[in-house]
């Protein structure tokens, strides 16, 4: 289901009620987004798309899973971490592809008559929503930052009995 143009569509035209389940599998360049484009995102990326239309809507829920290789804030050492992304959209069948009711951006019109649903843009912001703020190790002692024979320790402890540290220790007991 993925075209030339990395487009992520789903094809509607004679789909039967009830559910309908997608598998693909794409890289960040197929988006062609500068966001997409960072050595973060360099690993396979698998998008898993259920749909499941009645009568008058269709919904749908997407997935994508993908390892990301960054480095840790704190310590700067590569990571990897695994990404997971869920997201759901509702499309209501009508006759003039427009809804007459103010909607939101989960709620879309589509016409009856459609043949695709592009779902390209809905699977990239998935994606983006799944990267994390703040990339840190797993837990402490597995950071550099925190083990004892770290290189960044030993600096820190020179630093402690500095001129300078020692006279904001005065100032800070005041």
């Amino acid at each position: 289901m993925v075209t030339e143009n990395g487009v992520i569509g789903i094809r509607i035209a004679g789909l039967s009620e009830g559910l309908h389940e997608y598998d693909f599998a794409c890289k960040a360049s197929d988006f062609k987004n500068p966001e997409l484009a960072e050595p973060a995102f360099c690993n396979e990326i698998r998008v898993r798309i259920a749909v499941v239309r009645t009568e008058r809507e269709m919904t749908v829920d997407i997935e994508t899973k993908t390892v990301a290789e960054f480095s840790c804030d704190r310590c700067l050492e590569p990571l990897k971490k695994e990404l997971t992304g869920k997201y759901r959209l509702v499309f209501a069948f009508s006759d003039t592809g427009a809804l007459s009711e103010k909607s939101d951006e989960n709620y879309r019109a589509l016409d009856r008559n459609a043949v695709t649903v592009d779902l390209t843009e809905d699977v990239r912001e998935t994606l983006l929503l799944s990267k994390p703020m703040k990339v840190v190790c797993a837990d402490k002692s597995a950071c550099t930052l925190y083990q004892e024979n770290s290189p960044l320790n030993a600096d820190h402890e020179s630093e402690t009995a500095s001129p300078w540290k020692e006279s904001l220790e005065k100032l800070k007991g005041k």
